[in-house]
């Protein structure tokens, strides 16, 4: 199995895919529920029989499948290509990704898969401080959150101009109840928040799971101690 096809079914297993064994023809079975969802290519890009995502939870899986499918291409293409971080401080296989304005984004191969890093270097750029870690372990996600960290340390995009997740996240309950038909909205309103809620959840690949564990802490359960 190559490289990309182990890094990805780390990252394909951590969002909750089983992935089977590489078949002849070089193809990466995905599974979602037991049943056949898609099939991983080593260009970075999925096959799907249509029946496999015929309602809506197994097609935003094959989204999800997709966009991790993607996104470890990627970073793996980058990694292969990418010169050795060399500095006094740091030891180790640590390949340079980008370097801007005294920050540099670095990945780390490991066993648990890659681990992505941001810095500041020293004023002689002779060493590395203060460093950001993300994964191994956090799937393709780390790899995005990295490049964000990046960009907003290395100031190439202000904080100002980002939301976090937690402020996206409220920006969606109130788009998806104007949507609801709660407000009073003309058709291009409408539009504007439509294409803001799917904005949102391309941000966030794991939206759902983060709003399921939003019910579960707001509903008490059954039977337990309640306080009035």
């Amino acid at each position: 199995m190559s490289k990309y096809f182990r890094e990805l079914t780390l990252n394909l297993q951590h969002a909750g895919f089983v992935v089977k064994p590489e078949t002849d023809d070089g193809l990466l079975p995905v599974e979602l529920d037991g049943q056949r969802l898609c099939l991983a290519l080593d260009t970075g890009t999925v096959r799907y029989w249509r029946e496999d995502v015929a309602d809506d939870y197994r097609s935003a899986a094959l989204d999800r499948a997709n966009s991790i499918t993607k996104a470890t291409a990627e970073y793996m293409s980058q990694m292969a290509a990418a010169p050795q971080l060399t500095t006094n401080s740091l030891t180790g296989d640590y390949r340079l990704l980008a370097d801007f304005n005294g920050v540099v984004l670095a990945d780390h191969p490991t066993r648990y898969g890659v681990q992505f890093v941001t810095w500041e270097r020293s004023s002689d750029r002779t060493s590395l401080r203060s460093g950001h870690y993300y994964g191994p372990g956090g799937g393709a996600d780390s790899y995005t959150a990295a490049k964000r960290d990046f960009a907003t340390r290395s100031g190439l995009i202000p904080r100002s101009a980002l939301f976090d997740q937690k402020q996206l996240i409220e920006i969606y309950h109130c788009s998806v109840e104007v949507q609801a038909g709660l407000y009073s909205i003309t058709d291009e309103q409408g539009k504007c928040l439509q294409s803001i809620i799917d904005q949102i959840e391309l941000c966030i690949p794991n939206l759902g799971e983060l709003l399921d564990q939003e019910q579960k802490i707001e509903a008490p359960e059954d039977g337990g101690m309640q306080f009035s």
